[in-house]
């Protein structure tokens, strides 16, 4: 499939760049208009095919129900809601260097900026693709709470979201990812899928997984509650 898919101008035309009119923040409670060189994201090949995929994401009911009943509440249930948001909130995604090439993605909220890591750029891999798009849904996560912080049960939300648009890229592309040596799929997307729906009903590698990478975080927060496997997660005594 070509890289540039044709739905991206929708998308494009949905910014209406040169319909943005100066207002005077005193005068108006609208947003500040977004400037030309904050839209350069958009002309990115990568993330825009990315950004492509994203919009076409529709994650199962019965994914959700399932994720809801382990006390997981998704962020977003499709990726249209999350490139909604994209669009509302005037938040930019750019390729940036990372701490580590095992941070994939992160949300920098001083810059209003989703940041992926630029060993990404340029990538034409279509599975790479596909599961930055699963990166940019996570950090749109985070960015919806407009707080820049994070909490045990923050990321329970966010990564169970990857686990199910995972899970959804798989059944509309089969099993894509399978061939795949790509760091951010052995490492992240594939992982997630696997760990939320592990038949196991206690989750104990879940629970290991999230308090190996995020045990150090409040349990939860007002914006999200926390839940028995979140409390699991945080009592190192309990597996």
């Amino acid at each position: 499939m070509p890289l540039v898919a044709p739905v991206f101008n929708s998308i494009v035309s949905n910014f209406q760049i040169r319909d943005y009119k100066w207002r005077n923040p005193q005068t108006s409670n609208n947003p500040q208009p977004l400037f030309a060189e904050q839209l350069t994201w958009l002309k990115d090949p990568t993330i825009s095919s990315a950004i492509n995929e994203l919009e076409q994401l529709q994650i199962a009911s019965e994914d959700i129900r399932y994720l809801n009943n382990m006390g997981i509440m998704l962020p977003f249930c499709s990726g249209k809601d999350a490139l909604d948001f994209i669009k509302k909130s005037n938040v930019r995604i750019s390729f940036e260097k990372t701490s580590s090439k095992n941070i994939h993605a992160q949300y920098d909220y001083s810059k209003n900026l989703i940041m992926l890591n630029d060993m990404y750029k340029n990538n034409q891999d279509f599975p790479v693709i596909l599961a930055l798009a699963e990166a940019i849904l996570h950090e749109c996560g985070h960015a919806k709470d407009n707080d820049g912080d994070s909490s045990i049960q923050e990321e329970l939300g966010n990564l169970g979201m990857n686990a199910a648009a995972h899970r959804a890229f798989l059944k509309k592309y089969g099993d894509i990812f399978s061939e795949s040596d790509a760091l951010i799929i052995k490492d992240g997307v594939s992982i997630y899928s696997t760990l939320f729906f592990d038949p196991d009903p206690e989750k104990k590698e879940l629970v290991r997984r999230i308090r190996q990478k995020y045990g150090y975080l409040p349990v939860g927060d007002m914006l999200h509650p926390p839940s028995q496997i979140a409390f699991r997660i945080k009592d190192k005594k309990s597996i």
